[in-house]
C-alpha cells in the first residue's frame, strides 16, 4: 500500500516506510533517554566542575550552578525534552497517515498524475496540519474511519508539556473537573505466571562438604511474566509534575503502541478502499 513520490524508494509514501521511519525514531528516542538517565545516575561532581572550567571563562560566573542544582536542572530538561519529542513524533505520525489516506481515497489505484487531484490533496493536507490535536483525531475518524486507541495517552503528553514549559508546577488551569491532572500511559509490570502442572520431585544431588544450598533455586523461584498495563499518575494544584525513570520510559512505550494502532487502522482503511492485494 503506497503512493509514488519523486525520488528513491525511501521517499515513497507508504505504510511500510512510515512504520520504519517512526519506529526507528522511537527506538533512538528510547536509547537517548536511557543513556541520559544513566548519565544522571552516574554523574561525577568533580568531572562537572573540571569541564566547567575548561574554557576558563563563563558568561555569568555568579549564575553557575553547583552539581546538585545542575543535576535537578538537567533532569527537568530531560523530562521536558522527552515529552516534547514524543508529542512531536505522535503528531507527525498522524500527519503522514492523513496524507497517505488522502492519496488512497482521492487517487486510488490511478498512477497517472492529475493536477486537480494533487491540488485537492495539498489543500486538505495543509488544512489538517493547521488543526489542533483534538481536531486531528476527529478529522481522521470522521473522514477515514481511523480510530486511535491511545488517544488519551497523547493528550496526556500535551497536558504534561503545558505544565513543564511553565516550570512544572500544576495550577488550576491544568486540572479537569475532578480537581486534578491525570496522566495516562503504558508500563510493563510483572505478574505471577499461570501455575504449571507439578513435576515429579527429584532427589537433589548431594552437595560437597562445606557447600550449602540456596533457599531459592531456579526451580523454586516464583515464575513471573511481564505484561503491558495501563498506568496513571494524578497531580493536584500546587504539586510539581515529576515522573520516575520508569514512567518516562513508559511514555515511549505509550507512543509506540499509539503509532502501532494508528498504522493498523490506516492499513484497514487502505485494504477496504483498494482491495486486499494493494
Amino acid at each position: 500500500m503506497s503512493q509514488p513520490q519523486p525520488g528513491n524508494g525511501e521517499n515513497v509514501l507508504s505504510l511500510q516506510n512510515i512504520s520504519r521511519t517512526f519506529f526507528t525514531a522511537l527506538q533512538r528516542q528510547h536509547d537517548m533517554l536511557a543513556f541520559s538517565i544513566a548519565g544522571l545516575h552516574t554523574a561525577d561532581p568533580k568531572a562537572y566542575e573540571h569541564f566547567s572550567s575548561v574554557s576558563r571563562v563563563m558568561p555569568v560566573p555568579q549564575a553557575h550552578l553547583p552539581p546538585e542544582q545542575m543535576l535537578a536542572y538537567a533532569r527537568g530538561l530531560m523530562m521536558r525534552t522527552t515529552v516534547n519529542d514524543l508529542l512531536t513524533l505522535s503528531s507527525e505520525a498522524m500527519v503522514q497517515c492523513h496524507l497517505l489516506c488522502l492519496f488512497i481515497r482521492e487517487q486510488g489505484k490511478n498512477q497517472r498524475r492529475d493536477p486537480l487531484i494533487e491540488k485537492i490533496i495539498s489543500d486538505k493536507q495543509n488544512a489538517f496540519q493547521k488543526m489542533t490535536l483534538q481536531d486531528r483525531f476527529t478529522a481522521l475518524e470522521e473522514n477515514f474511519g481511523i480510530v486511535c486507541d491511545l488517544e488519551d495517552g497523547v493528550f496526556s503528553l500535551a497536558a504534561a508539556l503545558r505544565v513543564l514549559v511553565r516550570g512544572g508546577l500544576v495550577t488550576n488551569d491544568d486540572i479537569t473537573p475532578d480537581g486534578s491532572l491525570t496522566l495516562e500511559f503504558k508500563a510493563m509490570q510483572d505478574f505471577d505466571a499461570p501455575a504449571e502442572p507439578e513435576k515429579t520431585t527429584e532427589v537433589a544431588p548431594e552437595l560437597p562438604p562445606g557447600v550449602t544450598r540456596h533457599g531459592l533455586t531456579d526451580e523454586n523461584k516464583p515464575k513471573m511474566v511481564a505484561r503491558l498495563t495501563d498506568t496513571t499518575r494524578t497531580f493536584k494544584p500546587g504539586e510539581m509534575l515529576n515522573l520516575t525513570d520508569s514512567e518516562l520510559l513508559g511514555l515511549n512505550i505509550t507512543v509506540a503502541k499509539f503509532v502501532d494502532g494508528l498504522l493498523r487502522s490506516v492499513d484497514h482503511f487502505g485494504r477496504a478502499q483498494l482491495g486486499e492485494g494493494a
